[in-house]
Parts: structure tokens; C-alpha cells; sequence
């Protein structure tokens, strides 16, 4: 434990939360708080490492460096040994709840505000849902409004994946173009320990079509729609954006504004764009919200189109960015 760094365990450690930990552990360095406790309702600590060790997708990075030591997961890093005490308990008896300053609700099943009371209790008095919650203090969305920090909000919701790819690049897009209408298509992977031999194609509703609304005052359930599918596939994710405008730029011009708030604007370090499409591979484990193809942006008439790629599970990079920002600016975290 880093007593100079805010205290805080994971609660839930599907793939999230391994992901999460692995991008942690890449940049403990420069983050304002440290992880000093897992949980899980179900995996045991020898579980968490044999799935460490043999994920077709984590594995590179999590097999040379863990261990077990007792009840710690130990990992040997370039900056130094890390350990995490792991427990595998219901919600309700966690050894350890009260002792760090934020729980990380990474469970996926405490999406409801409600549930996450429980968890504060003595020196933990925040709780960062990676998940949409409708009815947590706040839903904060790093690069479009986490500086709306409450001093007070106890329950805090980064979104999801896909709010956090559309959000902050739609208002964007709005600010100078305004959107009349808009609709996304995300073709969304499916982790492996799910795939099965009968697995197909699922249509699904999406927590984006709820919260983009929520979020976004030129949004509305009339002028917006997700269509959600689900693929037999773990790879990256792919996410289309369309967008009617009021005021229609050449692609030209758009591609070069695009670019400058890219590079040097509000949407610096959450989106990347690449000239071709170099298929979904590439972008595994990508720090960006959304990668967006150039040679796939497109302006038909009124309507523009753009083709992006997300590693959906990746989206942990603005989880830590908006966990490090409420370290640094909640005065009872620190």
C-alpha cells in the first residue's frame, strides 16, 4: 500500500477489471492511487491466475509477471513488485470494504446506485461504477464533462465503452455542425469464456441509447438510435457513426477540423484517427476511445459517416483517467 497514493480495490474481476489492472499496473506510475485489493464473487485466487496466464488476450503481458504469495497476488513489474490482497466473497462480506478510501464497482451486477451503499462504510467514501448506472450521484464522461466533479457525489458512473466512444466526439461534432439526427451501429465481440459452439449472432439493446439522451442536450429518444450486435468473435469491436447536420462541411474541410481537435483540441488523447483501415487487430488494447479511419469517413449529401474501431474492454483508459481526476480534485480522497 502507497500511503502517499488514494487507497482503492476492485470489486468484480471479469475482464474489466483485468484489463483495468493490467493498464494500472503500465502506468502506476503517473496514477494518483493505488490497488490494493480484489475481489471476486466466484473466481478463487488460483483461478484468477491460471486465467491470467493462458487469455489468448492477456496473457502476454500477465504470464512472466504473476504469482501467488499466500493470499497477495504478487507481479514483478519494470517499476518494482506489486501485491494485492485477493478474496473471493458475496458482496456483502468483503473482508476488506472500509478500507480503502474508493471501491472500483468493476462486478458489472451493481449497476443500480442503490447497491453500491453497502460498500461505503469507515475510510471508503466513494464508489466508481465501471458500468451506466441511471441513478448514480453523477455520470461523469472523461473529456466531456468530469470537470462537473459534485464534492459531494458518492456514486459515480464512467459510462460504458460505447457512451465514451460517442459522447465527447458528438458534442464535438455538434458544437460546429449541429446534428439533427444520429444513429450508431456497433458490431460488439463476445469474451472467449462465453463463445460456445452454437454461438451466433444476438441483437441487444445498449445502455448508449439511454444515457446518450441523458448526457447530450441535442440528443433525444426521436432522433437517436443504437443498433447493438453482438458477434461470435473476441476481437475488437467495430462502431459506425452517422450523423445528419445542419450545416454540412466539405469532407475536406471536416477531415482538417477533425484532425486539429485531435491533435490539439478537447478531443487530444481520447481519439485517434488512422488514414486506412488496417483491420481490427491492430488496435488491441488501444488507449483510445474509438480509432477512427480516415478512408472511411464519409459525407453523402447531408449525412456524414464514420467508420471506428474500439477495444470495447480497453475502455478501462478512461476509467483510470476519470478515477486519477477525482483523486486529484475531491478533497475527502486525498
Amino acid at each position: 500500500m502507497d500511503s502517499q497514493k488514494a487507497s482503492t480495490g476492485i470489486n468484480g474481476f471479469g475482464r474489466f477489471g483485468q484489463h483495468f489492472l493490467k493498464y494500472w499496473l503500465e502506468n502506476k506510475e503517473n496514477a494518483n492511487f493505488s490497488i490494493d485489493y480484489i475481489n471476486d464473487n466466484f473466481l478463487t485466487i488460483q483461478q484468477v491466475q491460471d486465467i491470467l496466464k493462458r487469455d489468448t488476450y492477456l496473457a502476454s503481458f500477465y504470464s512472466p509477471l504473476i504469482s501467488i504469495e499466500d493470499n497477495y497476488l504478487k507481479f514483478q513489474t519494470n517499476s518494482g513488485e506489486t501485491k494485492i490482497l485477493f478474496t473471493t466473497s458475496d458482496d456483502k462480506a468483503i473482508s476488506w470494504v472500509g478500507k480503502p478510501t474508493i471501491l472500483l464497482e468493476c462486478s458489472g451486477k451493481n449497476t443500480n446506485a442503490e447497491n453500491c451503499k453497502k460498500f461505503l462504510k469507515e475510510s471508503t467514501n466513494l464508489v466508481l461504477i465501471s458500468a451506466t448506472s441511471q441513478n448514480a450521484a453523477q455520470t461523469l464522461i472523461y473529456g466531456f464533462n468530469h470537470e462537473a466533479l459534485n464534492a459531494e457525489s458518492q456514486t459515480i458512473s464512467y459510462g460504458s465503452c460505447t457512451v465514451n466512444a460517442y459522447v465527447p466526439l458528438s458534442n464535438f461534432i455538434n458544437e460546429f455542425y449541429g446534428i439533427i439526427d444520429s444513429d450508431v451501429n456497433v458490431i460488439h465481440n463476445i469474451p472467449e469464456y462465453t463463445l460456445k459452439p452454437d454461438t451466433t449472432l444476438l441483437r441487444k439493446t445498449c445502455t448508449l441509447e439511454t444515457s446518450a439522451p441523458n448526457l447530450l442536450p441535442f440528443i433525444n429518444k426521436d432522433n437517436f438510435k443504437v443498433n447493438y450486435t453482438n458477434i461470435p468473435y473476441t476481437g475488437t469491436s467495430i462502431i459506425d457513426f452517422r450523423y445528419r447536420l445542419k450545416h454540412v462541411p466539405s469532407l475536406e474541410s471536416f477531415l482538417t477540423n477533425l484532425d486539429s481537435v485531435i491533435n490539439n483540441g478537447k478531443l487530444k488523447n481520447l481519439y485517434e484517427v488512422i488514414d486506412e483501415d488496417n483491420g481490427p487487430d491492430a488496435h488491441k488494447f488501444t488507449p483510445y476511445s474509438a480509432v477512427l479511419v480516415k478512408s472511411g469517413i464519409k459525407i453523402v449529401g447531408d449525412t456524414l459517416y464514420i467508420h471506428a474501431y474500439f477495444d470495447n474492454e480497453n475502455s478501462v483508459t478512461r476509467y483510470f483517467d476519470l478515477a486519477n481526476y477525482i483523486v486529484r480534485n475531491k478533497s475527502n480522497l486525498k
